[in-house]
């Protein structure tokens, strides 16, 4: 995602030197609050979709720490140059009447409230859409494979480790009227989904996979909803991963992606494509995913060191192999990539709870924060 995450930084405020990373101030804004748990901002908005995007606005964007040095430093880091941003601008532009009309209020509400240009928030939840770059890895158990008696998801999010960026995750928790309540671990200045679980404990994330390993040779659709936001209306309108899989069938797609997901009972990778969707189920009561189709309809090539060290959890000799929380995380250790891995994290769905780390270096070697999004989402 290295291309994707430039996307976002290059859009910010003008680039300079900057003051060092800080963390992101404990606040309010009308129904709104940034507050800290266990040491993780947590974000939580109410309200319609224009008071929840006033909300983002100021607690996730304009309180965003050093937008402009961080700009900067991973300007630097690639390269890149004005002219090239200019591209993306009008490409994610041109994806904008596609935003389902709730997520386009909130941009639109978020935008005006931080200050900055709505063209930041527009490309900030079209990256995915744009390029591919940076892979992740997960993995899901189900729950005869765990030793917690419900499916665990594990799961690595790999992303350009520019100086301050991990000062940049942040919990987000979303309670918009008429939305199944969800919380989502995000890289401000994103409001669609990277990682996520609602309310009924139905969990999603993203794996990027470049439009071109694709047997099916779709083209890029652009009538088609972005895909983060195609993975945030999963959370806001399913509760199982067959609700999900009707969902995704039914909308226009942009682009190519693995999407994962695991519900109380279990979980699936989807391989879609504008054309396309393909269901990988577990094998043994294990399914994992990295970044290339592995199913006869769409995969070009099945080679991948990480796919290779996750895969034996899915052959018949591991069916009696148990995993609990830190076993899961053991495993992600194994397809860790270096100071890129940002994220590590373990969901366990029946309890609504996430298993966080993130930070400078990889991530899976840091200690995990608890969160129990059940109690936030009850407003606890």
């Amino acid at each position: 995602m290295r291309s994707a995450a430039l996307a976002v930084l290059l859009l910010t405020a003008p680039a300079g030197v900057g003051q060092p990373p800080k963390s992101f101030p404990a606040a309010k804004h009308k129904g709104g609050e940034l507050s800290y748990i266990d040491g993780v901002p947590v974000l939580v908005m109410k309200g319609a979709p224009a008071e929840v995007g006033e909300q983002f606005g100021v607690l996730a964007v304009k309180n965003a720490p050093d937008l402009p040095g961080l700009n900067a430093r991973f300007r630097q880091d690639t390269g890149m140059d004005g002219p090239r941003a200019f591209v993306v601008r009008r490409a994610a532009r041109s994806l904008r009447p596609n935003f389902p009309p709730d997520h386009l209020t909130e941009v639109e509400a978020a935008a005006a409230a931080s200050g900055y240009e709505e063209d930041l928030l527009l490309f900030a939840n079209t990256v995915a859409d744009l390029s591919s770059g940076l892979g992740c890895s997960t993995l899901v158990v189900g729950p005869g494979r765990s030793t917690t008696g419900g499916p665990l998801f594990g799961r690595n999010f790999d992303w350009l480790p520019t100086q301050g960026i991990t000062e940049h995750t942040l919990v987000t928790v979303y309670q918009v009227d008429g939305k199944r309540p969800f919380a989502a671990v995000v890289i401000s200045p994103m409001s669609g989904i990277l990682s996520g679980m609602n309310d009924a404990g139905l969990c999603v994330t993203i794996n990027e996979i470049s439009l071109k390993k694709s047997k099916d040779a779709a083209g890029f659709n652009w009538k088609g909803t972005p895909l983060l936001l195609m993975y945030r209306r999963v959370l806001e309108e399913c509760s199982t991963v067959a609700e999900a899989e009707k969902l995704v069938r039914g909308m226009e797609r942009t682009s190519s992606t693995c999407m994962t997901l695991c519900d109380r009972d279990g979980g699936a990778v989807f391989e879609i494509t504008p054309k396309t969707v393909e269901v990988r189920k577990p094998e043994n009561g294990a399914v994992c995913c990295t970044n290339h189709f592995r199913s006869d309809p769409l995969s070009v090539t099945k080679t991948c060191w990480r796919f290779d060290k996750l895969a034996p959890l899915c052959l018949p000799d591991a069916a009696d192999v148990k995993l609990g929380v830190k076993d899961v995380f053991g495993r992600l250790d194994d397809v860790h990539q270096g100071k890129a891995t940002l994220q590590s994290m373990v969901f366990e769905p029946r309890e609504r709870v996430l298993h966080l780390a993130y930070g400078d270096g990889h991530a899976t070697r840091r200690d995990p924060h608890r969160l129990d999004l059940g109690k936030l989402f009850a407003g606890k």
